[in-house]
């Protein structure tokens, strides 16, 4: 068994580095695109209609903005741990989707999803885990979070 405690990732650095790069971050986020990308051509093979989709780690919200468009009667939360990250994420996201409340915004961790159990249908999580050492932690809340038969 790995020892999390080795790889201790101070959140609250984490946080205001991120906090620091929203205003730079869609110039610069070429990588996270790139694997987004990938991952929402995925979903092509996916026969899921989720009412309610979690974008973990949503940073400006460009992916979240695609699932958006891709699943046009689903609410998408993002969720990020920079609140400057969702500020970004709100502006850039369309007015109507925000008044229909079909897209939302929400600061918080991975590793405590502020979601009750079996709230979400899908968690979508683009290069997120990389800053989390306790994956374990990480897969049961998205377990718990999860509705049965519901895909991260």
């Amino acid at each position: 068994m790995i020892d999390v405690a080795a790889f201790h990732i101070d959140k609250r650095r984490v946080r205001h580095a991120f906090n620091r790069a929203a205003a730079s971050y869609d110039r610069v986020a070429i990588l996270q695109r790139e694997v987004g990308k990938l991952l929402l051509e995925r979903l092509d093979y996916i026969r899921l209609q989720p009412h309610t989709i979690a974008d973990i780690g949503a940073g400006t919200g460009h992916h979240s903005r695609a699932l958006a468009q891709r699943y046009k009667k689903t609410r998408v939360i993002a969720m990020d741990l920079a609140p400057n990250m969702l500020r970004a994420a709100r502006r850039h996201a369309a007015p109507l989707a925000r008044l229909l409340h079909r897209q939302s915004f929400l600061c918080g961790d991975v590793e405590q999803l502020p979601f009750a159990a079996r709230a979400m249908d899908m968690i979508f999580s683009n290069l997120t885990l990389q800053w989390c050492p306790n994956l374990d932690k990480i897969f049961a809340e998205f377990r718990r979070a999860l509705q049965p038969g519901g895909l991260v």
